[in-house]
């Protein structure tokens, strides 16, 4: 049988007792993890990723309950405002900001797109970082960077 498009409780009850094997009521976080790696879209976020958005969904606690499952299960993963697509810009963000100021300069963004493994020719990259840069201050804030990337998902 097919799970239908979108979950209903019934058929996420089964699911999650398929998976919670002492009957405590909730999924160890570990279980949770091993679960969402066999999903081959969420296998493209990164590990650490995963384990941040875990952990907020646990509220840290270290379990999954049925109520959380239902919740990561019912949720558009491929949509912009999805809460492990923004861990995961956030993520990105943080990783290009080398010095940590909470912007990301010209210099920090060519940086990041060599280490992505990209090239971009510098009058296009010119173009992409004013594109970025809403307030023209010659940088990039984590809220340009997220408002522009939903732009150019919507587009």
């Amino acid at each position: 049988m097919t799970a239908p498009q979108i979950p209903n409780d019934e058929y996420l009850q089964r699911e999650f007792d398929k998976m919670e094997k002492d009957k405590t009521g909730k999924i160890s976080v570990t279980e949770f993890r091993n679960l969402i790696f066999t999903n081959e879209f969420l296998r493209k976020f990164r590990s650490t990723t995963i384990d941040t958005y875990i952990t907020e969904l646990s509220n840290n606690t270290g379990w999954i309950t049925f109520e959380q499952f239902k919740k990561f299960m019912q949720a558009e993963t491929h949509a912009y405002k999805n809460l492990l697509i923004n861990i995961e810009l956030k993520q990105a963000f943080n990783e290009v900001d080398t010095n940590k100021d909470g912007l990301i300069s010209p210099q920090e963004a060519r940086q990041g797109i060599i280490l992505a493994g990209e090239r971009i020719p510098g009058r296009s990259f010119g173009h992409i970082i004013q594109m970025f840069d809403d307030n023209h201050d010659g940088q990039m804030s984590l809220e340009e960077f997220l408002n522009n990337v939903q732009k150019l998902v919507h587009k």
